[in-house]
């Protein structure tokens, strides 16, 4: 009997979105996953110790430096980690054949365009991180035109504490909560992200999907609205929240904002659901079944998380 399985690996495994990736794509095929520790993107050496020898078919880079405000003061090692190491990676993987998934970001954009981001808008990254991630996304398709890159933006769900977490955990200590009220993008929960990238490398008989690809859930909202349905279905949960309304503030007033953000980051999927028949559903089912149904809210803890 013929074994459909792929020899797949993940890099970043310890991450949010890599870990449920390992989990999720272990039911149906062969997966090794690398963590930091297990594979370093700053080190050319770590990571042709781990992939040198090693036999795969395909590579998920979920891995990254994506600390926007750290990048921003430590250039030379967000472009070594973002953009130099996945180019490596992809220059190992075309040697043996291998499909590679690299996992972007919506801040490759400027912000000024007022409608959602298609994948054909030229990028026009204002910050460190965003640049050093357009690096990566570039030498990945110098590699091989067969590979993909996913963009991907505010991603939360379960295995490392995100924005979600942290607003409903203000919210339990503070009644007084204020967030940008002009800063536009839409969320993305790791539990419907790892579908559509299953779909994209594997979900098609022609093989796997390549180019650029927008993955997101729908409709955008501002991060006041975002924080505002956190901290409501958080209620709604019975988690002890004491904020009301949370104040909309500008995105360049926050103090702790080294970098500067795109006003407007939200990005069309239309492209992925052309291709795939998958609609990605409204990012407020997604959030209200990852605060209800996922037992973490039940020990919540306030964390320090800067989006």
């Amino acid at each position: 009997m013929k074994d459909d399985r792929k020899k797949v690996v993940v890099v970043g495994s310890g991450g949010r979105l890599g870990s449920s990736l390992l989990k999720f794509l272990g039911r149906a095929h062969q997966v090794i996953g690398f963590d930091h520790k297990q594979l370093d993107l700053g080190s050319i050496r770590s990571i042709d110790e781990a992939l040198g020898e090693l036999d795969f078919d395909c590579l998920f880079l979920t891995g990254a430096l994506t600390a926007v405000d750290y990048c921003e003061t430590h250039e030379q090692e967000a472009f070594a980690i973002n953009a130099t190491g996945p180019g490596r990676i992809a220059d190992i993987s075309a040697g043996k054949g291998a499909h590679v998934t690299y996992v972007s970001t919506d801040m490759v954009f400027g912000g000024s365009k007022p409608d959602p981001y298609v994948e054909s808008d030229k990028p026009d990254p204002i910050s460190v991180y965003g640049a050093s991630k357009l690096a990566g996304e570039t030498a990945v398709l110098e590699y091989s035109q067969a590979n993909l890159v996913a963009r991907v933006s505010w991603v939360y769900g379960p295995g490392r504490p995100a924005f979600p977490e942290w607003i409903i955990g203000k919210a339990c200590s503070e009644a007084n909560l204020t967030l940008p009220g002009d800063k536009v993008c839409c969320p993305t929960y790791t539990l419907d992200l790892i579908e559509w990238m299953a779909a994209l490398a594997f979900g098609s008989p022609g093989g796997p999907a390549s180019g650029i690809y927008h993955l997101c859930n729908s409709r955008p909202c501002t991060w006041r609205e975002w924080g505002q349905f956190c901290i409501d279905t958080a209620r709604d949960a019975g988690i002890p929240v004491i904020a009301g309304e949370i104040a909309g503030v500008p995105v360049d007033s926050v103090p702790a904002f080294v970098a500067k953000r795109p006003l407007n980051s939200a990005m069309s999927t239309e492209k992925f659901t052309g291709l795939t028949g998958i609609r990605p559903r409204e990012w407020k089912q997604s959030l209200r079944d990852f605060v209800i149904q996922d037992g973490s809210f039940a020990r919540y803890q306030l964390t320090p998380h800067v989006p």
